[in-house]
């Protein structure tokens, strides 16, 4: 994704990233931590409707203010401070992960685990949700040794934590979610089954909950259930899962679009490419910017045109879209 429009734009985010360790500039004056803290969910929703460009312009500011916030700040308004710039950081990984740029995820992640460490009490939840972050890029490129050794990792986080702390429910439970996705992958149904019943588990206490941007609750445990069904070579099963799902409100369009992305995936090795398309029609319309570059959804586009008969205009559309 060399020639992805975002690419120039990454070099004021590059530069928050590597000077995450000089003093605070003088000159900048952080607002009240209310402020900061609506700023931080704004352009975590950004992130999670797929809004790269207006985030990516957002972010080195704001990173440039919570740093400085971070080191003058006092107290629980310090680790306060702290946490919502771990949560910043994320964002730059969430968009580095987007366009390719692994070298720029990874770092982003590991800032995030700095500023997590300085967090208080949501440090336990932060550090294991950069975890379960850091999972995707491995699971892109079929290195599952290293994604489990992550999410015990993750796991160790949280070890100690109860009901109290901060996040470490949801976290706990997403990452049962990520753990279920790997062993489909590596189709280890048992262990699948497994990590989706204790997600369930959790989910049943948490309900629907948006902590760390990762909107854990049962949606997401039945998202999951039809990923790792697909992950798993159970197409049917897959689509059969997925009948009747709902989002909640205020759902991250990334996730409902990896959702789509995920179906169109079943139906495509399901023989059907006009529901496949369709599919990705759906996720179009609510994560354009997500589905035009995720891997997923290239690679269905690429399989899609190499098993066609000829190329009809919705899928030359797909074609276009994709960059292929």
């Amino acid at each position: 994704m060399a020639d992805d429009p975002l690419v120039p734009l990454m070099g004021p985010i590059r530069t928050t990233l590597d000077l995450y360790d000089l003093p605070p500039q003088e000159a900048v004056r952080p607002r009240a931590l209310p402020a900061l803290r609506a700023a931080v969910r704004q352009v975590n929703a950004l992130a999670q409707a797929a809004k790269y460009k207006p985030m990516v312009a957002m972010l080195p500011g704001l990173l440039v203010e919570l740093h400085t916030a971070a080191h003058e700040f006092t107290g629980e308004q310090q680790r306060q401070a702290w946490g919502l710039l771990a949560e910043a950081y994320r964002c730059e990984h969430s968009v580095g992960i987007a366009i390719g740029l692994n070298d720029l995820s990874a770092t982003a992640l590991a800032r995030m685990d700095w500023a997590a460490q300085r967090a208080g009490d949501r440090a336990p939840a932060l550090r294991a949700a950069r975890e379960y972050l850091r999972v995707t890029a491995y699971l892109r490129v079929g290195d599952l040794a290293a994604c489990r050794r992550l999410q015990e990792s993750g796991r160790g986080h949280l070890d100690g934590t109860d009901a109290k702390t901060p996040s470490a429910l949801v976290t706990a439970g997403q990452l049962h979610l990520g753990s279920a996705v790997v062993a489909a992958r590596a189709r280890q149904t048992d262990a699948m089954k497994h990590h989706l019943d204790a997600a369930r588990k959790v989910a049943a206490k948490t309900g629907e909950r948006p902590d760390l941007s990762l909107h854990f609750g049962p949606t997401n445990v039945q998202v999951h259930r039809v990923m790792t069904l697909v992950e798993a070579g159970e197409h049917d099963e897959a689509v059969d899962a997925a009948k009747g799902l709902r989002f909640p409100a205020g759902w991250a369009p990334t996730r409902i679009g990896h959702h789509h992305i995920d179906l169109a995936r079943a139906y495509r090795w399901m023989a059907r490419p006009e529901a496949a398309l369709d599919q990705l029609d759906t996720a179009y319309a609510v994560a354009p910017e997500q589905v035009s570059r995720h891997p997923l959804a290239r690679e269905t586009v690429i399989a899609l045109s190499r098993s066609a008969s000829r190329r009809s205009v919705r899928l030359s559309t797909w074609i276009t879209r994709t960059g292929i």
